[in-house]
């Protein structure tokens, strides 16, 4: 297929991909047993899915071990419409590896190698008297992370916090939802950063891309929720009168959304109540596309901006929630988006 013309003369978009497993190339080997390989990148402090279906009809395909380092690009050989070359997408840790047959094939997950090990491992820690970078910080430090903390984030006071039983990938990811924040680690990185900022590991601002109908298939908006109109409350406990009190964010006519959670400080009750009213406008409306060509080079938080569908969709600012890219054995590609506004 690959090479081949149209009768205009056009050559055929053909994807490409490389592999390597424990550190030895892959690429050969798999490039004529693919059934399909799926690439789930994901916001938060979830780590990223891949999975590769692999033909083994001939009997003589290994499992690789479960721990086995995988490294991922994606990208395009050749086509119109579409950037030729690859895209680096990171390093995963085999999960699972499976045989089934008939037809005899064998399945490997992985997920992404720097949300597994000791970042996965629980701890009993406190933070006192510190700011949200310096515990970012720390965490990264412990787990040979470089950080990268927003400046918006990073001066946050933080009176007290306690890591009772708690893993740093779940604290990162508590952290993350406090402050409505992207808190994830890639490539070696610990992230935190606002969400809806849409910028990269280093700090670089993500371009905004444009797609329209003709990009794609299967869009499908849905109005979900107003509860933001109405504001949200958070408690918080004051020490020195011995009183719970209440903040509020937002709101206008109707009753406000409570969290329930009773807060250490009048801080920590702001910044629950913003993270939640900011979440809640996010989930006002969603949408999802299929991309007929597949685009690698996307990213979650990427914005994008919607022209010719209805216009209550084209008025909203979109960021991109959740991708997946999937890459069959006959050198298609297509990516499917999830989108959320920008609140």
């Amino acid at each position: 297929m690959v090479g081949s013309a149209s009768a205009t003369g056009k050559r055929a978009n053909v994807a490409d991909f490389r592999l390597s497993v424990g550190g030895q190339d892959f690429t050969s080997k798999a490039r004529p047993r693919l059934v399909s390989l799926s690439l789930t990148e994901k916001r938060g402090g979830e780590a990223d899915d891949l999975e590769i279906v692999l033909d083994d009809s001939d009997g003589r395909l290994a499992l690789p071990r479960k721990g086995a380092e995988i490294r991922l690009q994606l990208g395009w050989l050749q086509g119109g419409g579409v950037t030729i070359g690859l895209v680096d997408k990171g390093r995963f840790k085999v999960d699972e590896a499976s045989w089934s047959g008939s037809p005899d094939q064998v399945t490997i997950r992985a997920r992404s190698a720097d949300l597994t090990g000791v970042f996965r491992t629980r701890r009993e820690k406190g933070h006192n008297d510190t700011t949200l970078g310096a515990i970012a910080h720390k965490v990264a430090s412990a787990n040979g992370l470089e950080a990268r903390i927003d400046g918006d984030l990073a001066g946050i006071a933080v009176p007290i916090l306690t890591q009772h039983h708690e893993s740093d990938m779940a604290l990162l990811r508590r952290l993350g939802r406090q402050h409505d924040a992207v808190a994830t680690v890639k490539d070696g990185k610990l992230i935190l950063s606002p969400i809806g900022k849409g910028a990269t590991s280093s700090g670089k601002a993500l371009p905004t891309i444009t797609l329209t109908r003709a990009d794609g298939d299967g869009p499908r908006y849905t109005e979900v929720d107003r509860s933001a109109d109405a504001g949200v409350e958070a408690r918080w406990h004051d020490q020195d009168s011995g009183t719970r009190k209440t903040v509020k964010i937002g709101g206008g006519s109707g009753t406000p959304k409570r969290l329930r959670k009773v807060h250490h400080s009048e801080a920590d009750a702001k910044a629950a109540a913003k993270a939640e009213a900011s979440r809640s406008k996010r989930a006002e409306a969603t949408f999802e596309m299929n991309l007929a060509l597949g685009r690698p080079g996307l990213y979650p938080e990427t914005g994008v901006k919607l022209i010719g569908f209805k216009p209550p969709i084209d008025a909203h600012k979109w960021i991109v929630a959740e991708l997946r890219h999937r890459l069959d054995g006959n050198g298609g590609m297509t990516t499917s988006l999830k989108l959320e506004t920008k609140g």
